[in-house]
Formats: structure tokens, C-alpha cells, sequence
């Protein structure tokens, strides 16, 4: 059974893509046409009872572009056990004690999911208060917070905050942030949170300090765009990628918390948006991601940053190409959960890619 969904644009200053439910009969994978940026498309949703093939665990080569150097040799990409069904893409992947959390998601937008990457299992917790996709989550305190995202069937930023604690499986709603935001990113650095990117009232960063509910609205980067990723590194915010109005970026903006002043980074080799970023052992890492505006096609790319270089080099490609994808680094590797297979589409095969430096 596959459900069908039309996509299509929706601006509201920067270029995002807009997901229904249509009744309509529904045609195979194969048979989609090839639509442009701005065309309605038919998309589908893999069964949720249908497991996804796992790739044999064998080192992906690296690909030879001219771009630095390759990863070292040993490095490989290999297959976790799959999600919980129904799966899901447009969600982040939030780290705490261990252990990746991934809220929310077009397929299943109020379900919270964990994953014990030592085990190799999942765990179905306690559902969201209201279901949300293109949402921004962070850890701090030993709670998962999560920010604002779209309320379901629609794209409409919303100003929610809730904390998740894992003690108690349970959900408490806190004071709305200043500004309703989706499609961003959420970082934490020290005992703040910091909300970056995305759609909604305005391209500022929100400044949030859990111990106390105070927010505060900082200036936003230079290029205003969503579906970008962010990092905490080196004490920095280092806003990556993402699409702005022109379509998908490789630009890099860093945010200094101590001064609130943004600079320019290294832009990535392949511009993209929707993608994972996290920082692993050290290294910046982003990997996936579509393209949907000077063409359509989910990459499979990955660039790697190194402390004290001033350029990005490519590793390995992924096993699968896959947009809509969160990011998360445990043990030295770097956990890519869910996602979407189908540039500007909802095809969720539920797997979990994991990269070995």
C-alpha cells in the first residue's frame, strides 16, 4: 500500500516544497514524470510494513573530482537497522546520553523515536503534543527541546517549544518562542540554544536560555535561506548550506556568540539543501541533500572540514542518496536516520547510513 502526495512550490520569500495528501489513484515510483522546479509532481510513501533492502557493509570508494584529497582509505560507510515504520524525512536528529533521538518528520509528524547506536535497535517513546515536520531540535540539560516547525498537511511555521525528558517519557510545553521558524536549525553552545535559518517572521538568530525561558533576537547572516544545517564548532555557529532565493547555496556563514557578529566561511564544494551536518571526532561533516532549483536530484555527497584548513574536501558517497535527513555523531561516527530518496518528494525507505571515518 503507498500513499500519494503532490508536491509542489511554496514561497514566502524563499523556496520551499509543499507536500498534500491527494485521493487520487496512484501510479508507480517509475512512472513520475520529470517535472521542473516550479511543476506539481506525484510522489509516493514506501509502505511502512515493507522493510528496506540493506546494502552488503562494503567500503564506498571514494570519488575522484580534483577537490583535495579522498578520504583516508579506511574509511567506509555501512548500514544500521532500519527505523521504526512509518518512516520519516524532514526531521532532525538530536544526541543525548548516548543515545539519538529523532522527532516528528513528513510520515509520521508527532512520533518521537530513539536509537541506541551500541545496540543497533530502535525504541518507540512518547508522541509529540502535535504533529510537526521541518522542526529544530536541540539537547541541553539532559531535555530535548524542539522548535517551532510546521504543523501537518501544509506549511505554516508555527512558535511551539516543548522539552522531551527521558526519565520521565514524557512532554511539557514551555513559553512560545519570540518568532514562529521552520525549516532552520537548532544548536546548542554552552547552556544556550541558538535557532538559525529557515522560514517564518524573520531571518534573526533566537537566542534561547532553557534555566531560565529567556529569549533574545540576534542579527541573522548575510544570505537568508532554509533547509540549511548547523554546527557548533570551535565555539562557533557555522550556518551551512540550504536554499535562499536564488535557489540551493554552498555558502557558509559563522556566528560568534561571544561578539554576535557573523563572518564568512569556506563555501561547500556542492551546493545543497536538506541535508545532515554534525560534527564528528572533531571535523565538521555534511553529507546528502537535494537539489531541486537549477535541477532535481537527491545527492549522495559527502565534504568533510578539518580544523585549520580553509576548504572543504569530499569523502565517500553515501550507500543512498537522500535528502530531508538529520545528522548526529556518537563513538566517532557520523548517523544519517531516515529521510527521503526522491529530490522534492516524500519516498522514505526508513534506513540509517553510518559513516566510519
Amino acid at each position: 500500500m503507498k500513499k500519494r502526495f503532490l508536491c509542489g512550490t511554496f514561497v514566502t520569500g524563499l523556496l520551499l516544497m509543499a507536500c498534500t495528501p491527494s485521493p487520487a489513484a496512484t501510479p508507480s515510483a517509475t512512472s513520475t514524470p520529470e517535472p521542473t522546479a516550479a511543476a506539481r509532481e506525484v510522489v509516493t510513501v514506501e509502505s511502512p510494513t515493507a522493510a528496506p533492502p540493506t546494502p552488503a557493509l562494503t567500503p564506498t570508494p571514494a570519488p575522484d573530482r580534483g577537490i583535495r584529497g579522498p578520504a583516508p582509505a579506511q574509511a567506509v560507510w555501512t548500514m544500521g537497522k532500519p527505523m521504526i515504520p512509518p518512516y520519516r524525512s524532514e526531521m532532525p536528529a538530536v544526541v543525548l546520553d548516548g543515545m539519538i533521538y529523532v522527532p516528528g518528520g513528513f510520515g509520521g509528524e508527532s512520533r518521537l523515536e530513539r536509537y541506541d547506536p551500541i545496540a543497533d535497535e530502535w525504541e518507540a517513546l512518547a508522541g509529540m503534543p502535535d504533529g510537526r515536520h521541518h522542526l529544530m531540535a536541540a539537547a541541553q540539560g539532559g531535555y530535548v527541546y524542539v522548535f517551532g516547525g510546521s504543523t501537518a498537511g501544509g506549511f505554516n511555521p508555527t512558535d511551539t517549544v516543548w522539552r522531551y525528558d527521558p526519565a520521565a517519557n514524557a512532554w511539557s510545553e514551555l513559553g512560545p518562542m519570540p518568532e514562529r521558524r521552520m525549516s532552520g536549525a537548532a544548536v546548542t553552545v554552552g547552556d544556550k540554544i541558538y535557532v538559525a535559518g529557515g522560514v517564518g517572521d524573520s531571518d534573526d538568530v533566537l537566542e534561547f536560555t532553557p534555566d531560565t525561558g529567556e529569549w533574545r533576537i540576534l542579527s541573522g547572516g548575510l544570505h537568508p535561506r532554509d533547509h540549511a544545517n548547523a554546527v557548533a564548532f570551535e565555539g562557533k555557529i557555522w550556518l551551512i548550506g540550504g536554499r535562499g532565493a536564488g535557489g540551493e547555496t554552498s555558502a557558509v556563514e559563522i556566528f560568534d556568540p561571544a561578539t554576535e557578529t557573523w563572518s564568512a566561511g569556506p563555501p561547500l564544494n556542492v551546493a545543497r539543501a536538506g541535508f545532515a551536518a554534525a560534527v564528528v571526532d572533531g571535523r565538521i561533516m555534511v553529507a546528502g541533500g537535494e537539489v531541486i532549483v537549477s535541477g532535481r536530484e537527491t545527492l549522495g555527497s559527502l565534504e568533510i572540514f578539518d580544523p585549520g584548513d580553509n576548504a572543504w574536501r569530499l569523502g565517500p558517497d553515501m550507500p543512498k542518496p537522500t535528502h530531508g535527513v538529520g545528522g548526529a555523531s556518537l563513538h566517532g561516527r557520523f548517523f544519517l536516520p531516515g529521510g527521503s530518496r526522491e529530490a522534492g518528494g516524500i519516498v522514505n525507505p526508513g534506513i540509517v547510513q553510518i559513516y566510519l571515518p
